[in-house]
């Protein structure tokens, strides 16, 4: 046994310690001192193994390499000993350690790769595009350098699941925006934003920018529109040089189409809207930010209490109550339900909902739908109300009847509320996904539909979608810019995050990219009579209402009215919402 090991395996080993030793040096530096007790524990087990005396200390002391060198020169027994086993087996648990401190030093530091969840600075982010300007200039053209520089942008996120955290399912903050705390409370809240905007009023030396922004918006859309690069890029650089996040109404719209526009005319726009959607807005952040909307403008209260009215109407001789949402989001309209049933139905057995929305990106794509679950059953709780809750994440159009779990003995009320523009239209086939949708909503035969619109359409040639867009768009910017100081943080919120992110999807996307397809209420009311409803008339009590609420509460420059049983409601003779109810007609 001792003649084979010597003669098989003696050699090649001991060259291949040889090697080691002179390439690492390792004979200068290391020793048999460095194993001290541990190396005796080792090797005494061994040796009792093989019926040999364990060698003194003194022996051990000697350097290692001389102790094996030593070895492989005698002739007396050419074996491998016990000892020279375990120094070959150290060496190489030496060179596995080595190699592990090496490769350690590729792998990024953990401190660096924290998040900052909280930050919503869009302008950061955006700001980056001008690399791919830069590449330009060098001669690098195509959607690849885009690429790269979003990879840049966005350090790999789209290869990476969107983070949670845990947040607040109802605090303070959130019964401040979301329940109802009577007129006076309503009044003073307005009041309180207005005479803010007064004591923040632009002096009268600072006067808004003299260079036409949205001239040069157009100007830009049409050189990219018949591929003027040269002409596209200069007014960028033009119009980048007089936008700005924190700038006026103008400034600030500028900003936001500007980088869309750039992002189209370097094919990188799909990359860009997909990074803004990834960032997460927290819904403490998403639900100040509602509260400051509906401070500054009455469109959503009013829609909710069109809505919610609407509801209780239906629902006043039935105590099972069963509301579908589709494209319930972060639930704003519901609280204020809950609460109002507390106060004035009694005899609500059970209240059920079900929350539909789009999935999200990540491992979590219910995460938001499930969350809202959680926060509307606290507050079912602390009113009294009976609550059930199903969350269903999915493209609408995928959804079955029996996913929606209908009971026979319960009032169904179908809602939705300005998400429609999401979901495919026509230009998918003639059979869209809206239409399936409908006919859907049609089928489960709800006592009540009620669908709220943005009002708008946008054309599938670029430069009329453009045009039609900026057009949208202005007023939107001009209704903030009157009505919030322009250093108030979630206005930025609501334009550089949510209203940049609409305008990146619509102006620099084309085919299934291009997500949000809104159309007007005109468009919407054919639609709904072509899937077998007819409307119900809006009810001259809540139009008196919601009218009384602006005109005491906000601006005269915003308005409601009536029109072929729509509500609308718009801001200096603009249409921005239409509100309506619906019920299947009778066959």
């Amino acid at each position: 046994m001792d003649k084979m090991v010597g003669d098989h395996y003696t050699d090649p080993i001991l060259d291949y310690i040889g090697r080691i030793l002179l390439e690492e040096e390792i004979d200068e530096n290391f020793n048999g001192y460095r194993f001290g007790a541990n190396l005796q524990d080792i090797e005494k087990p061994f040796y009792d193994i093989l019926e040999q005396k364990y060698p003194p200390t003194s022996h051990d002391k000697q350097p290692i390499s001389t102790h094996l060198e030593a070895s492989h020169d005698s002739n007396d027994s050419p074996s491998i000993s016990s000892s020279q086993e375990s120094a070959i087996e150290s060496l190489s648990s030496l060179e596995f350690q080595r190699g592990l401190e090496e490769g350690m030093k590729f792998l990024p530091i953990i401190d660096e790769l924290a998040l900052d969840l909280q930050a919503n600075k869009i302008e950061n982010d955006i700001s980056s595009i001008n690399l791919i300007e830069e590449e330009e200039r060098r001669g690098n053209k195509g959607k690849k350098n885009s690429g790269m520089n979003m990879d840049l942008l966005e350090g790999k996120n789209r290869k990476l699941p969107m983070l949670s955290y845990e947040e607040p399912i109802r605090d303070d903050t959130f019964d401040q925006a979301l329940l109802y705390h009577g007129e006076s409370y309503e009044r003073e809240e307005i009041s309180s934003l207005h005479e803010t905007m007064r004591s923040k009023a632009n002096p009268r030396g600072d006067k808004e920018s003299h260079i036409d922004l949205r001239d040069l918006l157009l100007r830009c859309a049409n050189a990219i529109a018949i591929n003027d690069h040269k002409i596209a890029y200069s007014l960028i650089k033009e119009i980048r040089k007089h936008s700005s996040p924190h700038g006026d109404r103008t400034q600030r719209m500028a900003f936001a189409f500007v980088s869309a526009l750039e992002a189209r005319l370097t094919g990188s726009g799909s990359e860009f809207y997909r990074h803004l959607a990834s960032k997460r807005i927290s819904t403490t952040d998403a639900i100040k930010s509602y509260h400051l909307y509906i401070k500054a403008s009455p469109f959503y209260r009013v829609s909710y209490c069109f809505a919610n009215t609407a509801i209780l109407h239906a629902a006043n001789k039935s105590s099972k109550i069963h509301i579908i949402d589709f494209g319930i989001s972060i639930g704003f309209q519901w609280p204020s339900l809950i609460q109002s049933l507390a106060n004035n139905r009694k005899d609500i057995s059970k209240l059920r909902m079900t929350g539909v929305d789009f999935p999200q990106t990540g491992f979590r794509p219910s995460e938001q739908v499930e969350e809202n679950g959680r926060r509307l059953r606290n507050y079912a709780e602390s009113f009294n109300v009976p609550f059930e809750y199903q969350g269903i994440a999915s493209r609408w159009e995928e959804i079955r009847i029996e996913d929606l779990k209908i009971e026979k003995d319960e009032v169904l009320i179908v809602n939705s509320m300005f998400q429609f523009r999401r979901v495919k239209d026509e230009t998918f086939g003639l059979d869209s996904p809206r239409n399936q949708v409908l006919n859907l909503i049609r089928r489960i035969n709800p006592c009540i539909f009620i669908h709220g619109v943005f009002n708008a359409t946008y054309s599938p040639f670029f430069v009329t979608r453009f045009r039609q867009v900026l057009l949208h768009y202005s007023s939107v910017f001009d209704m903030l810019d009157t009505r919030v100081p322009r250093d108030n943080k979630y206005r930025e919120l609501v334009e550089q995050g949510i209203l940049a992110r609409d305008i990146m999807n619509i102006v620099a996307c084309e085919g299934s990219e291009w997500i949000y397809r809104p159309e007007t209420y005109k468009q919407w009311h054919v639609r709904n009579l072509r899937a077998g409803f007819e409307p119900v008339p809006v009810e001259p009590y809540i139009l008196k209402v919601c009218k009384e609420k602006v005109r005491n509460f906000y601006d005269n420059r915003f308005f409601i009215e009536e029109d072929g049983n729509w509500l609308l409601s718009g801001w200096r003779g603009r249409v921005n919402y239409g509100l309506s109810v619906w019920k299947p007609k009778l066959e």
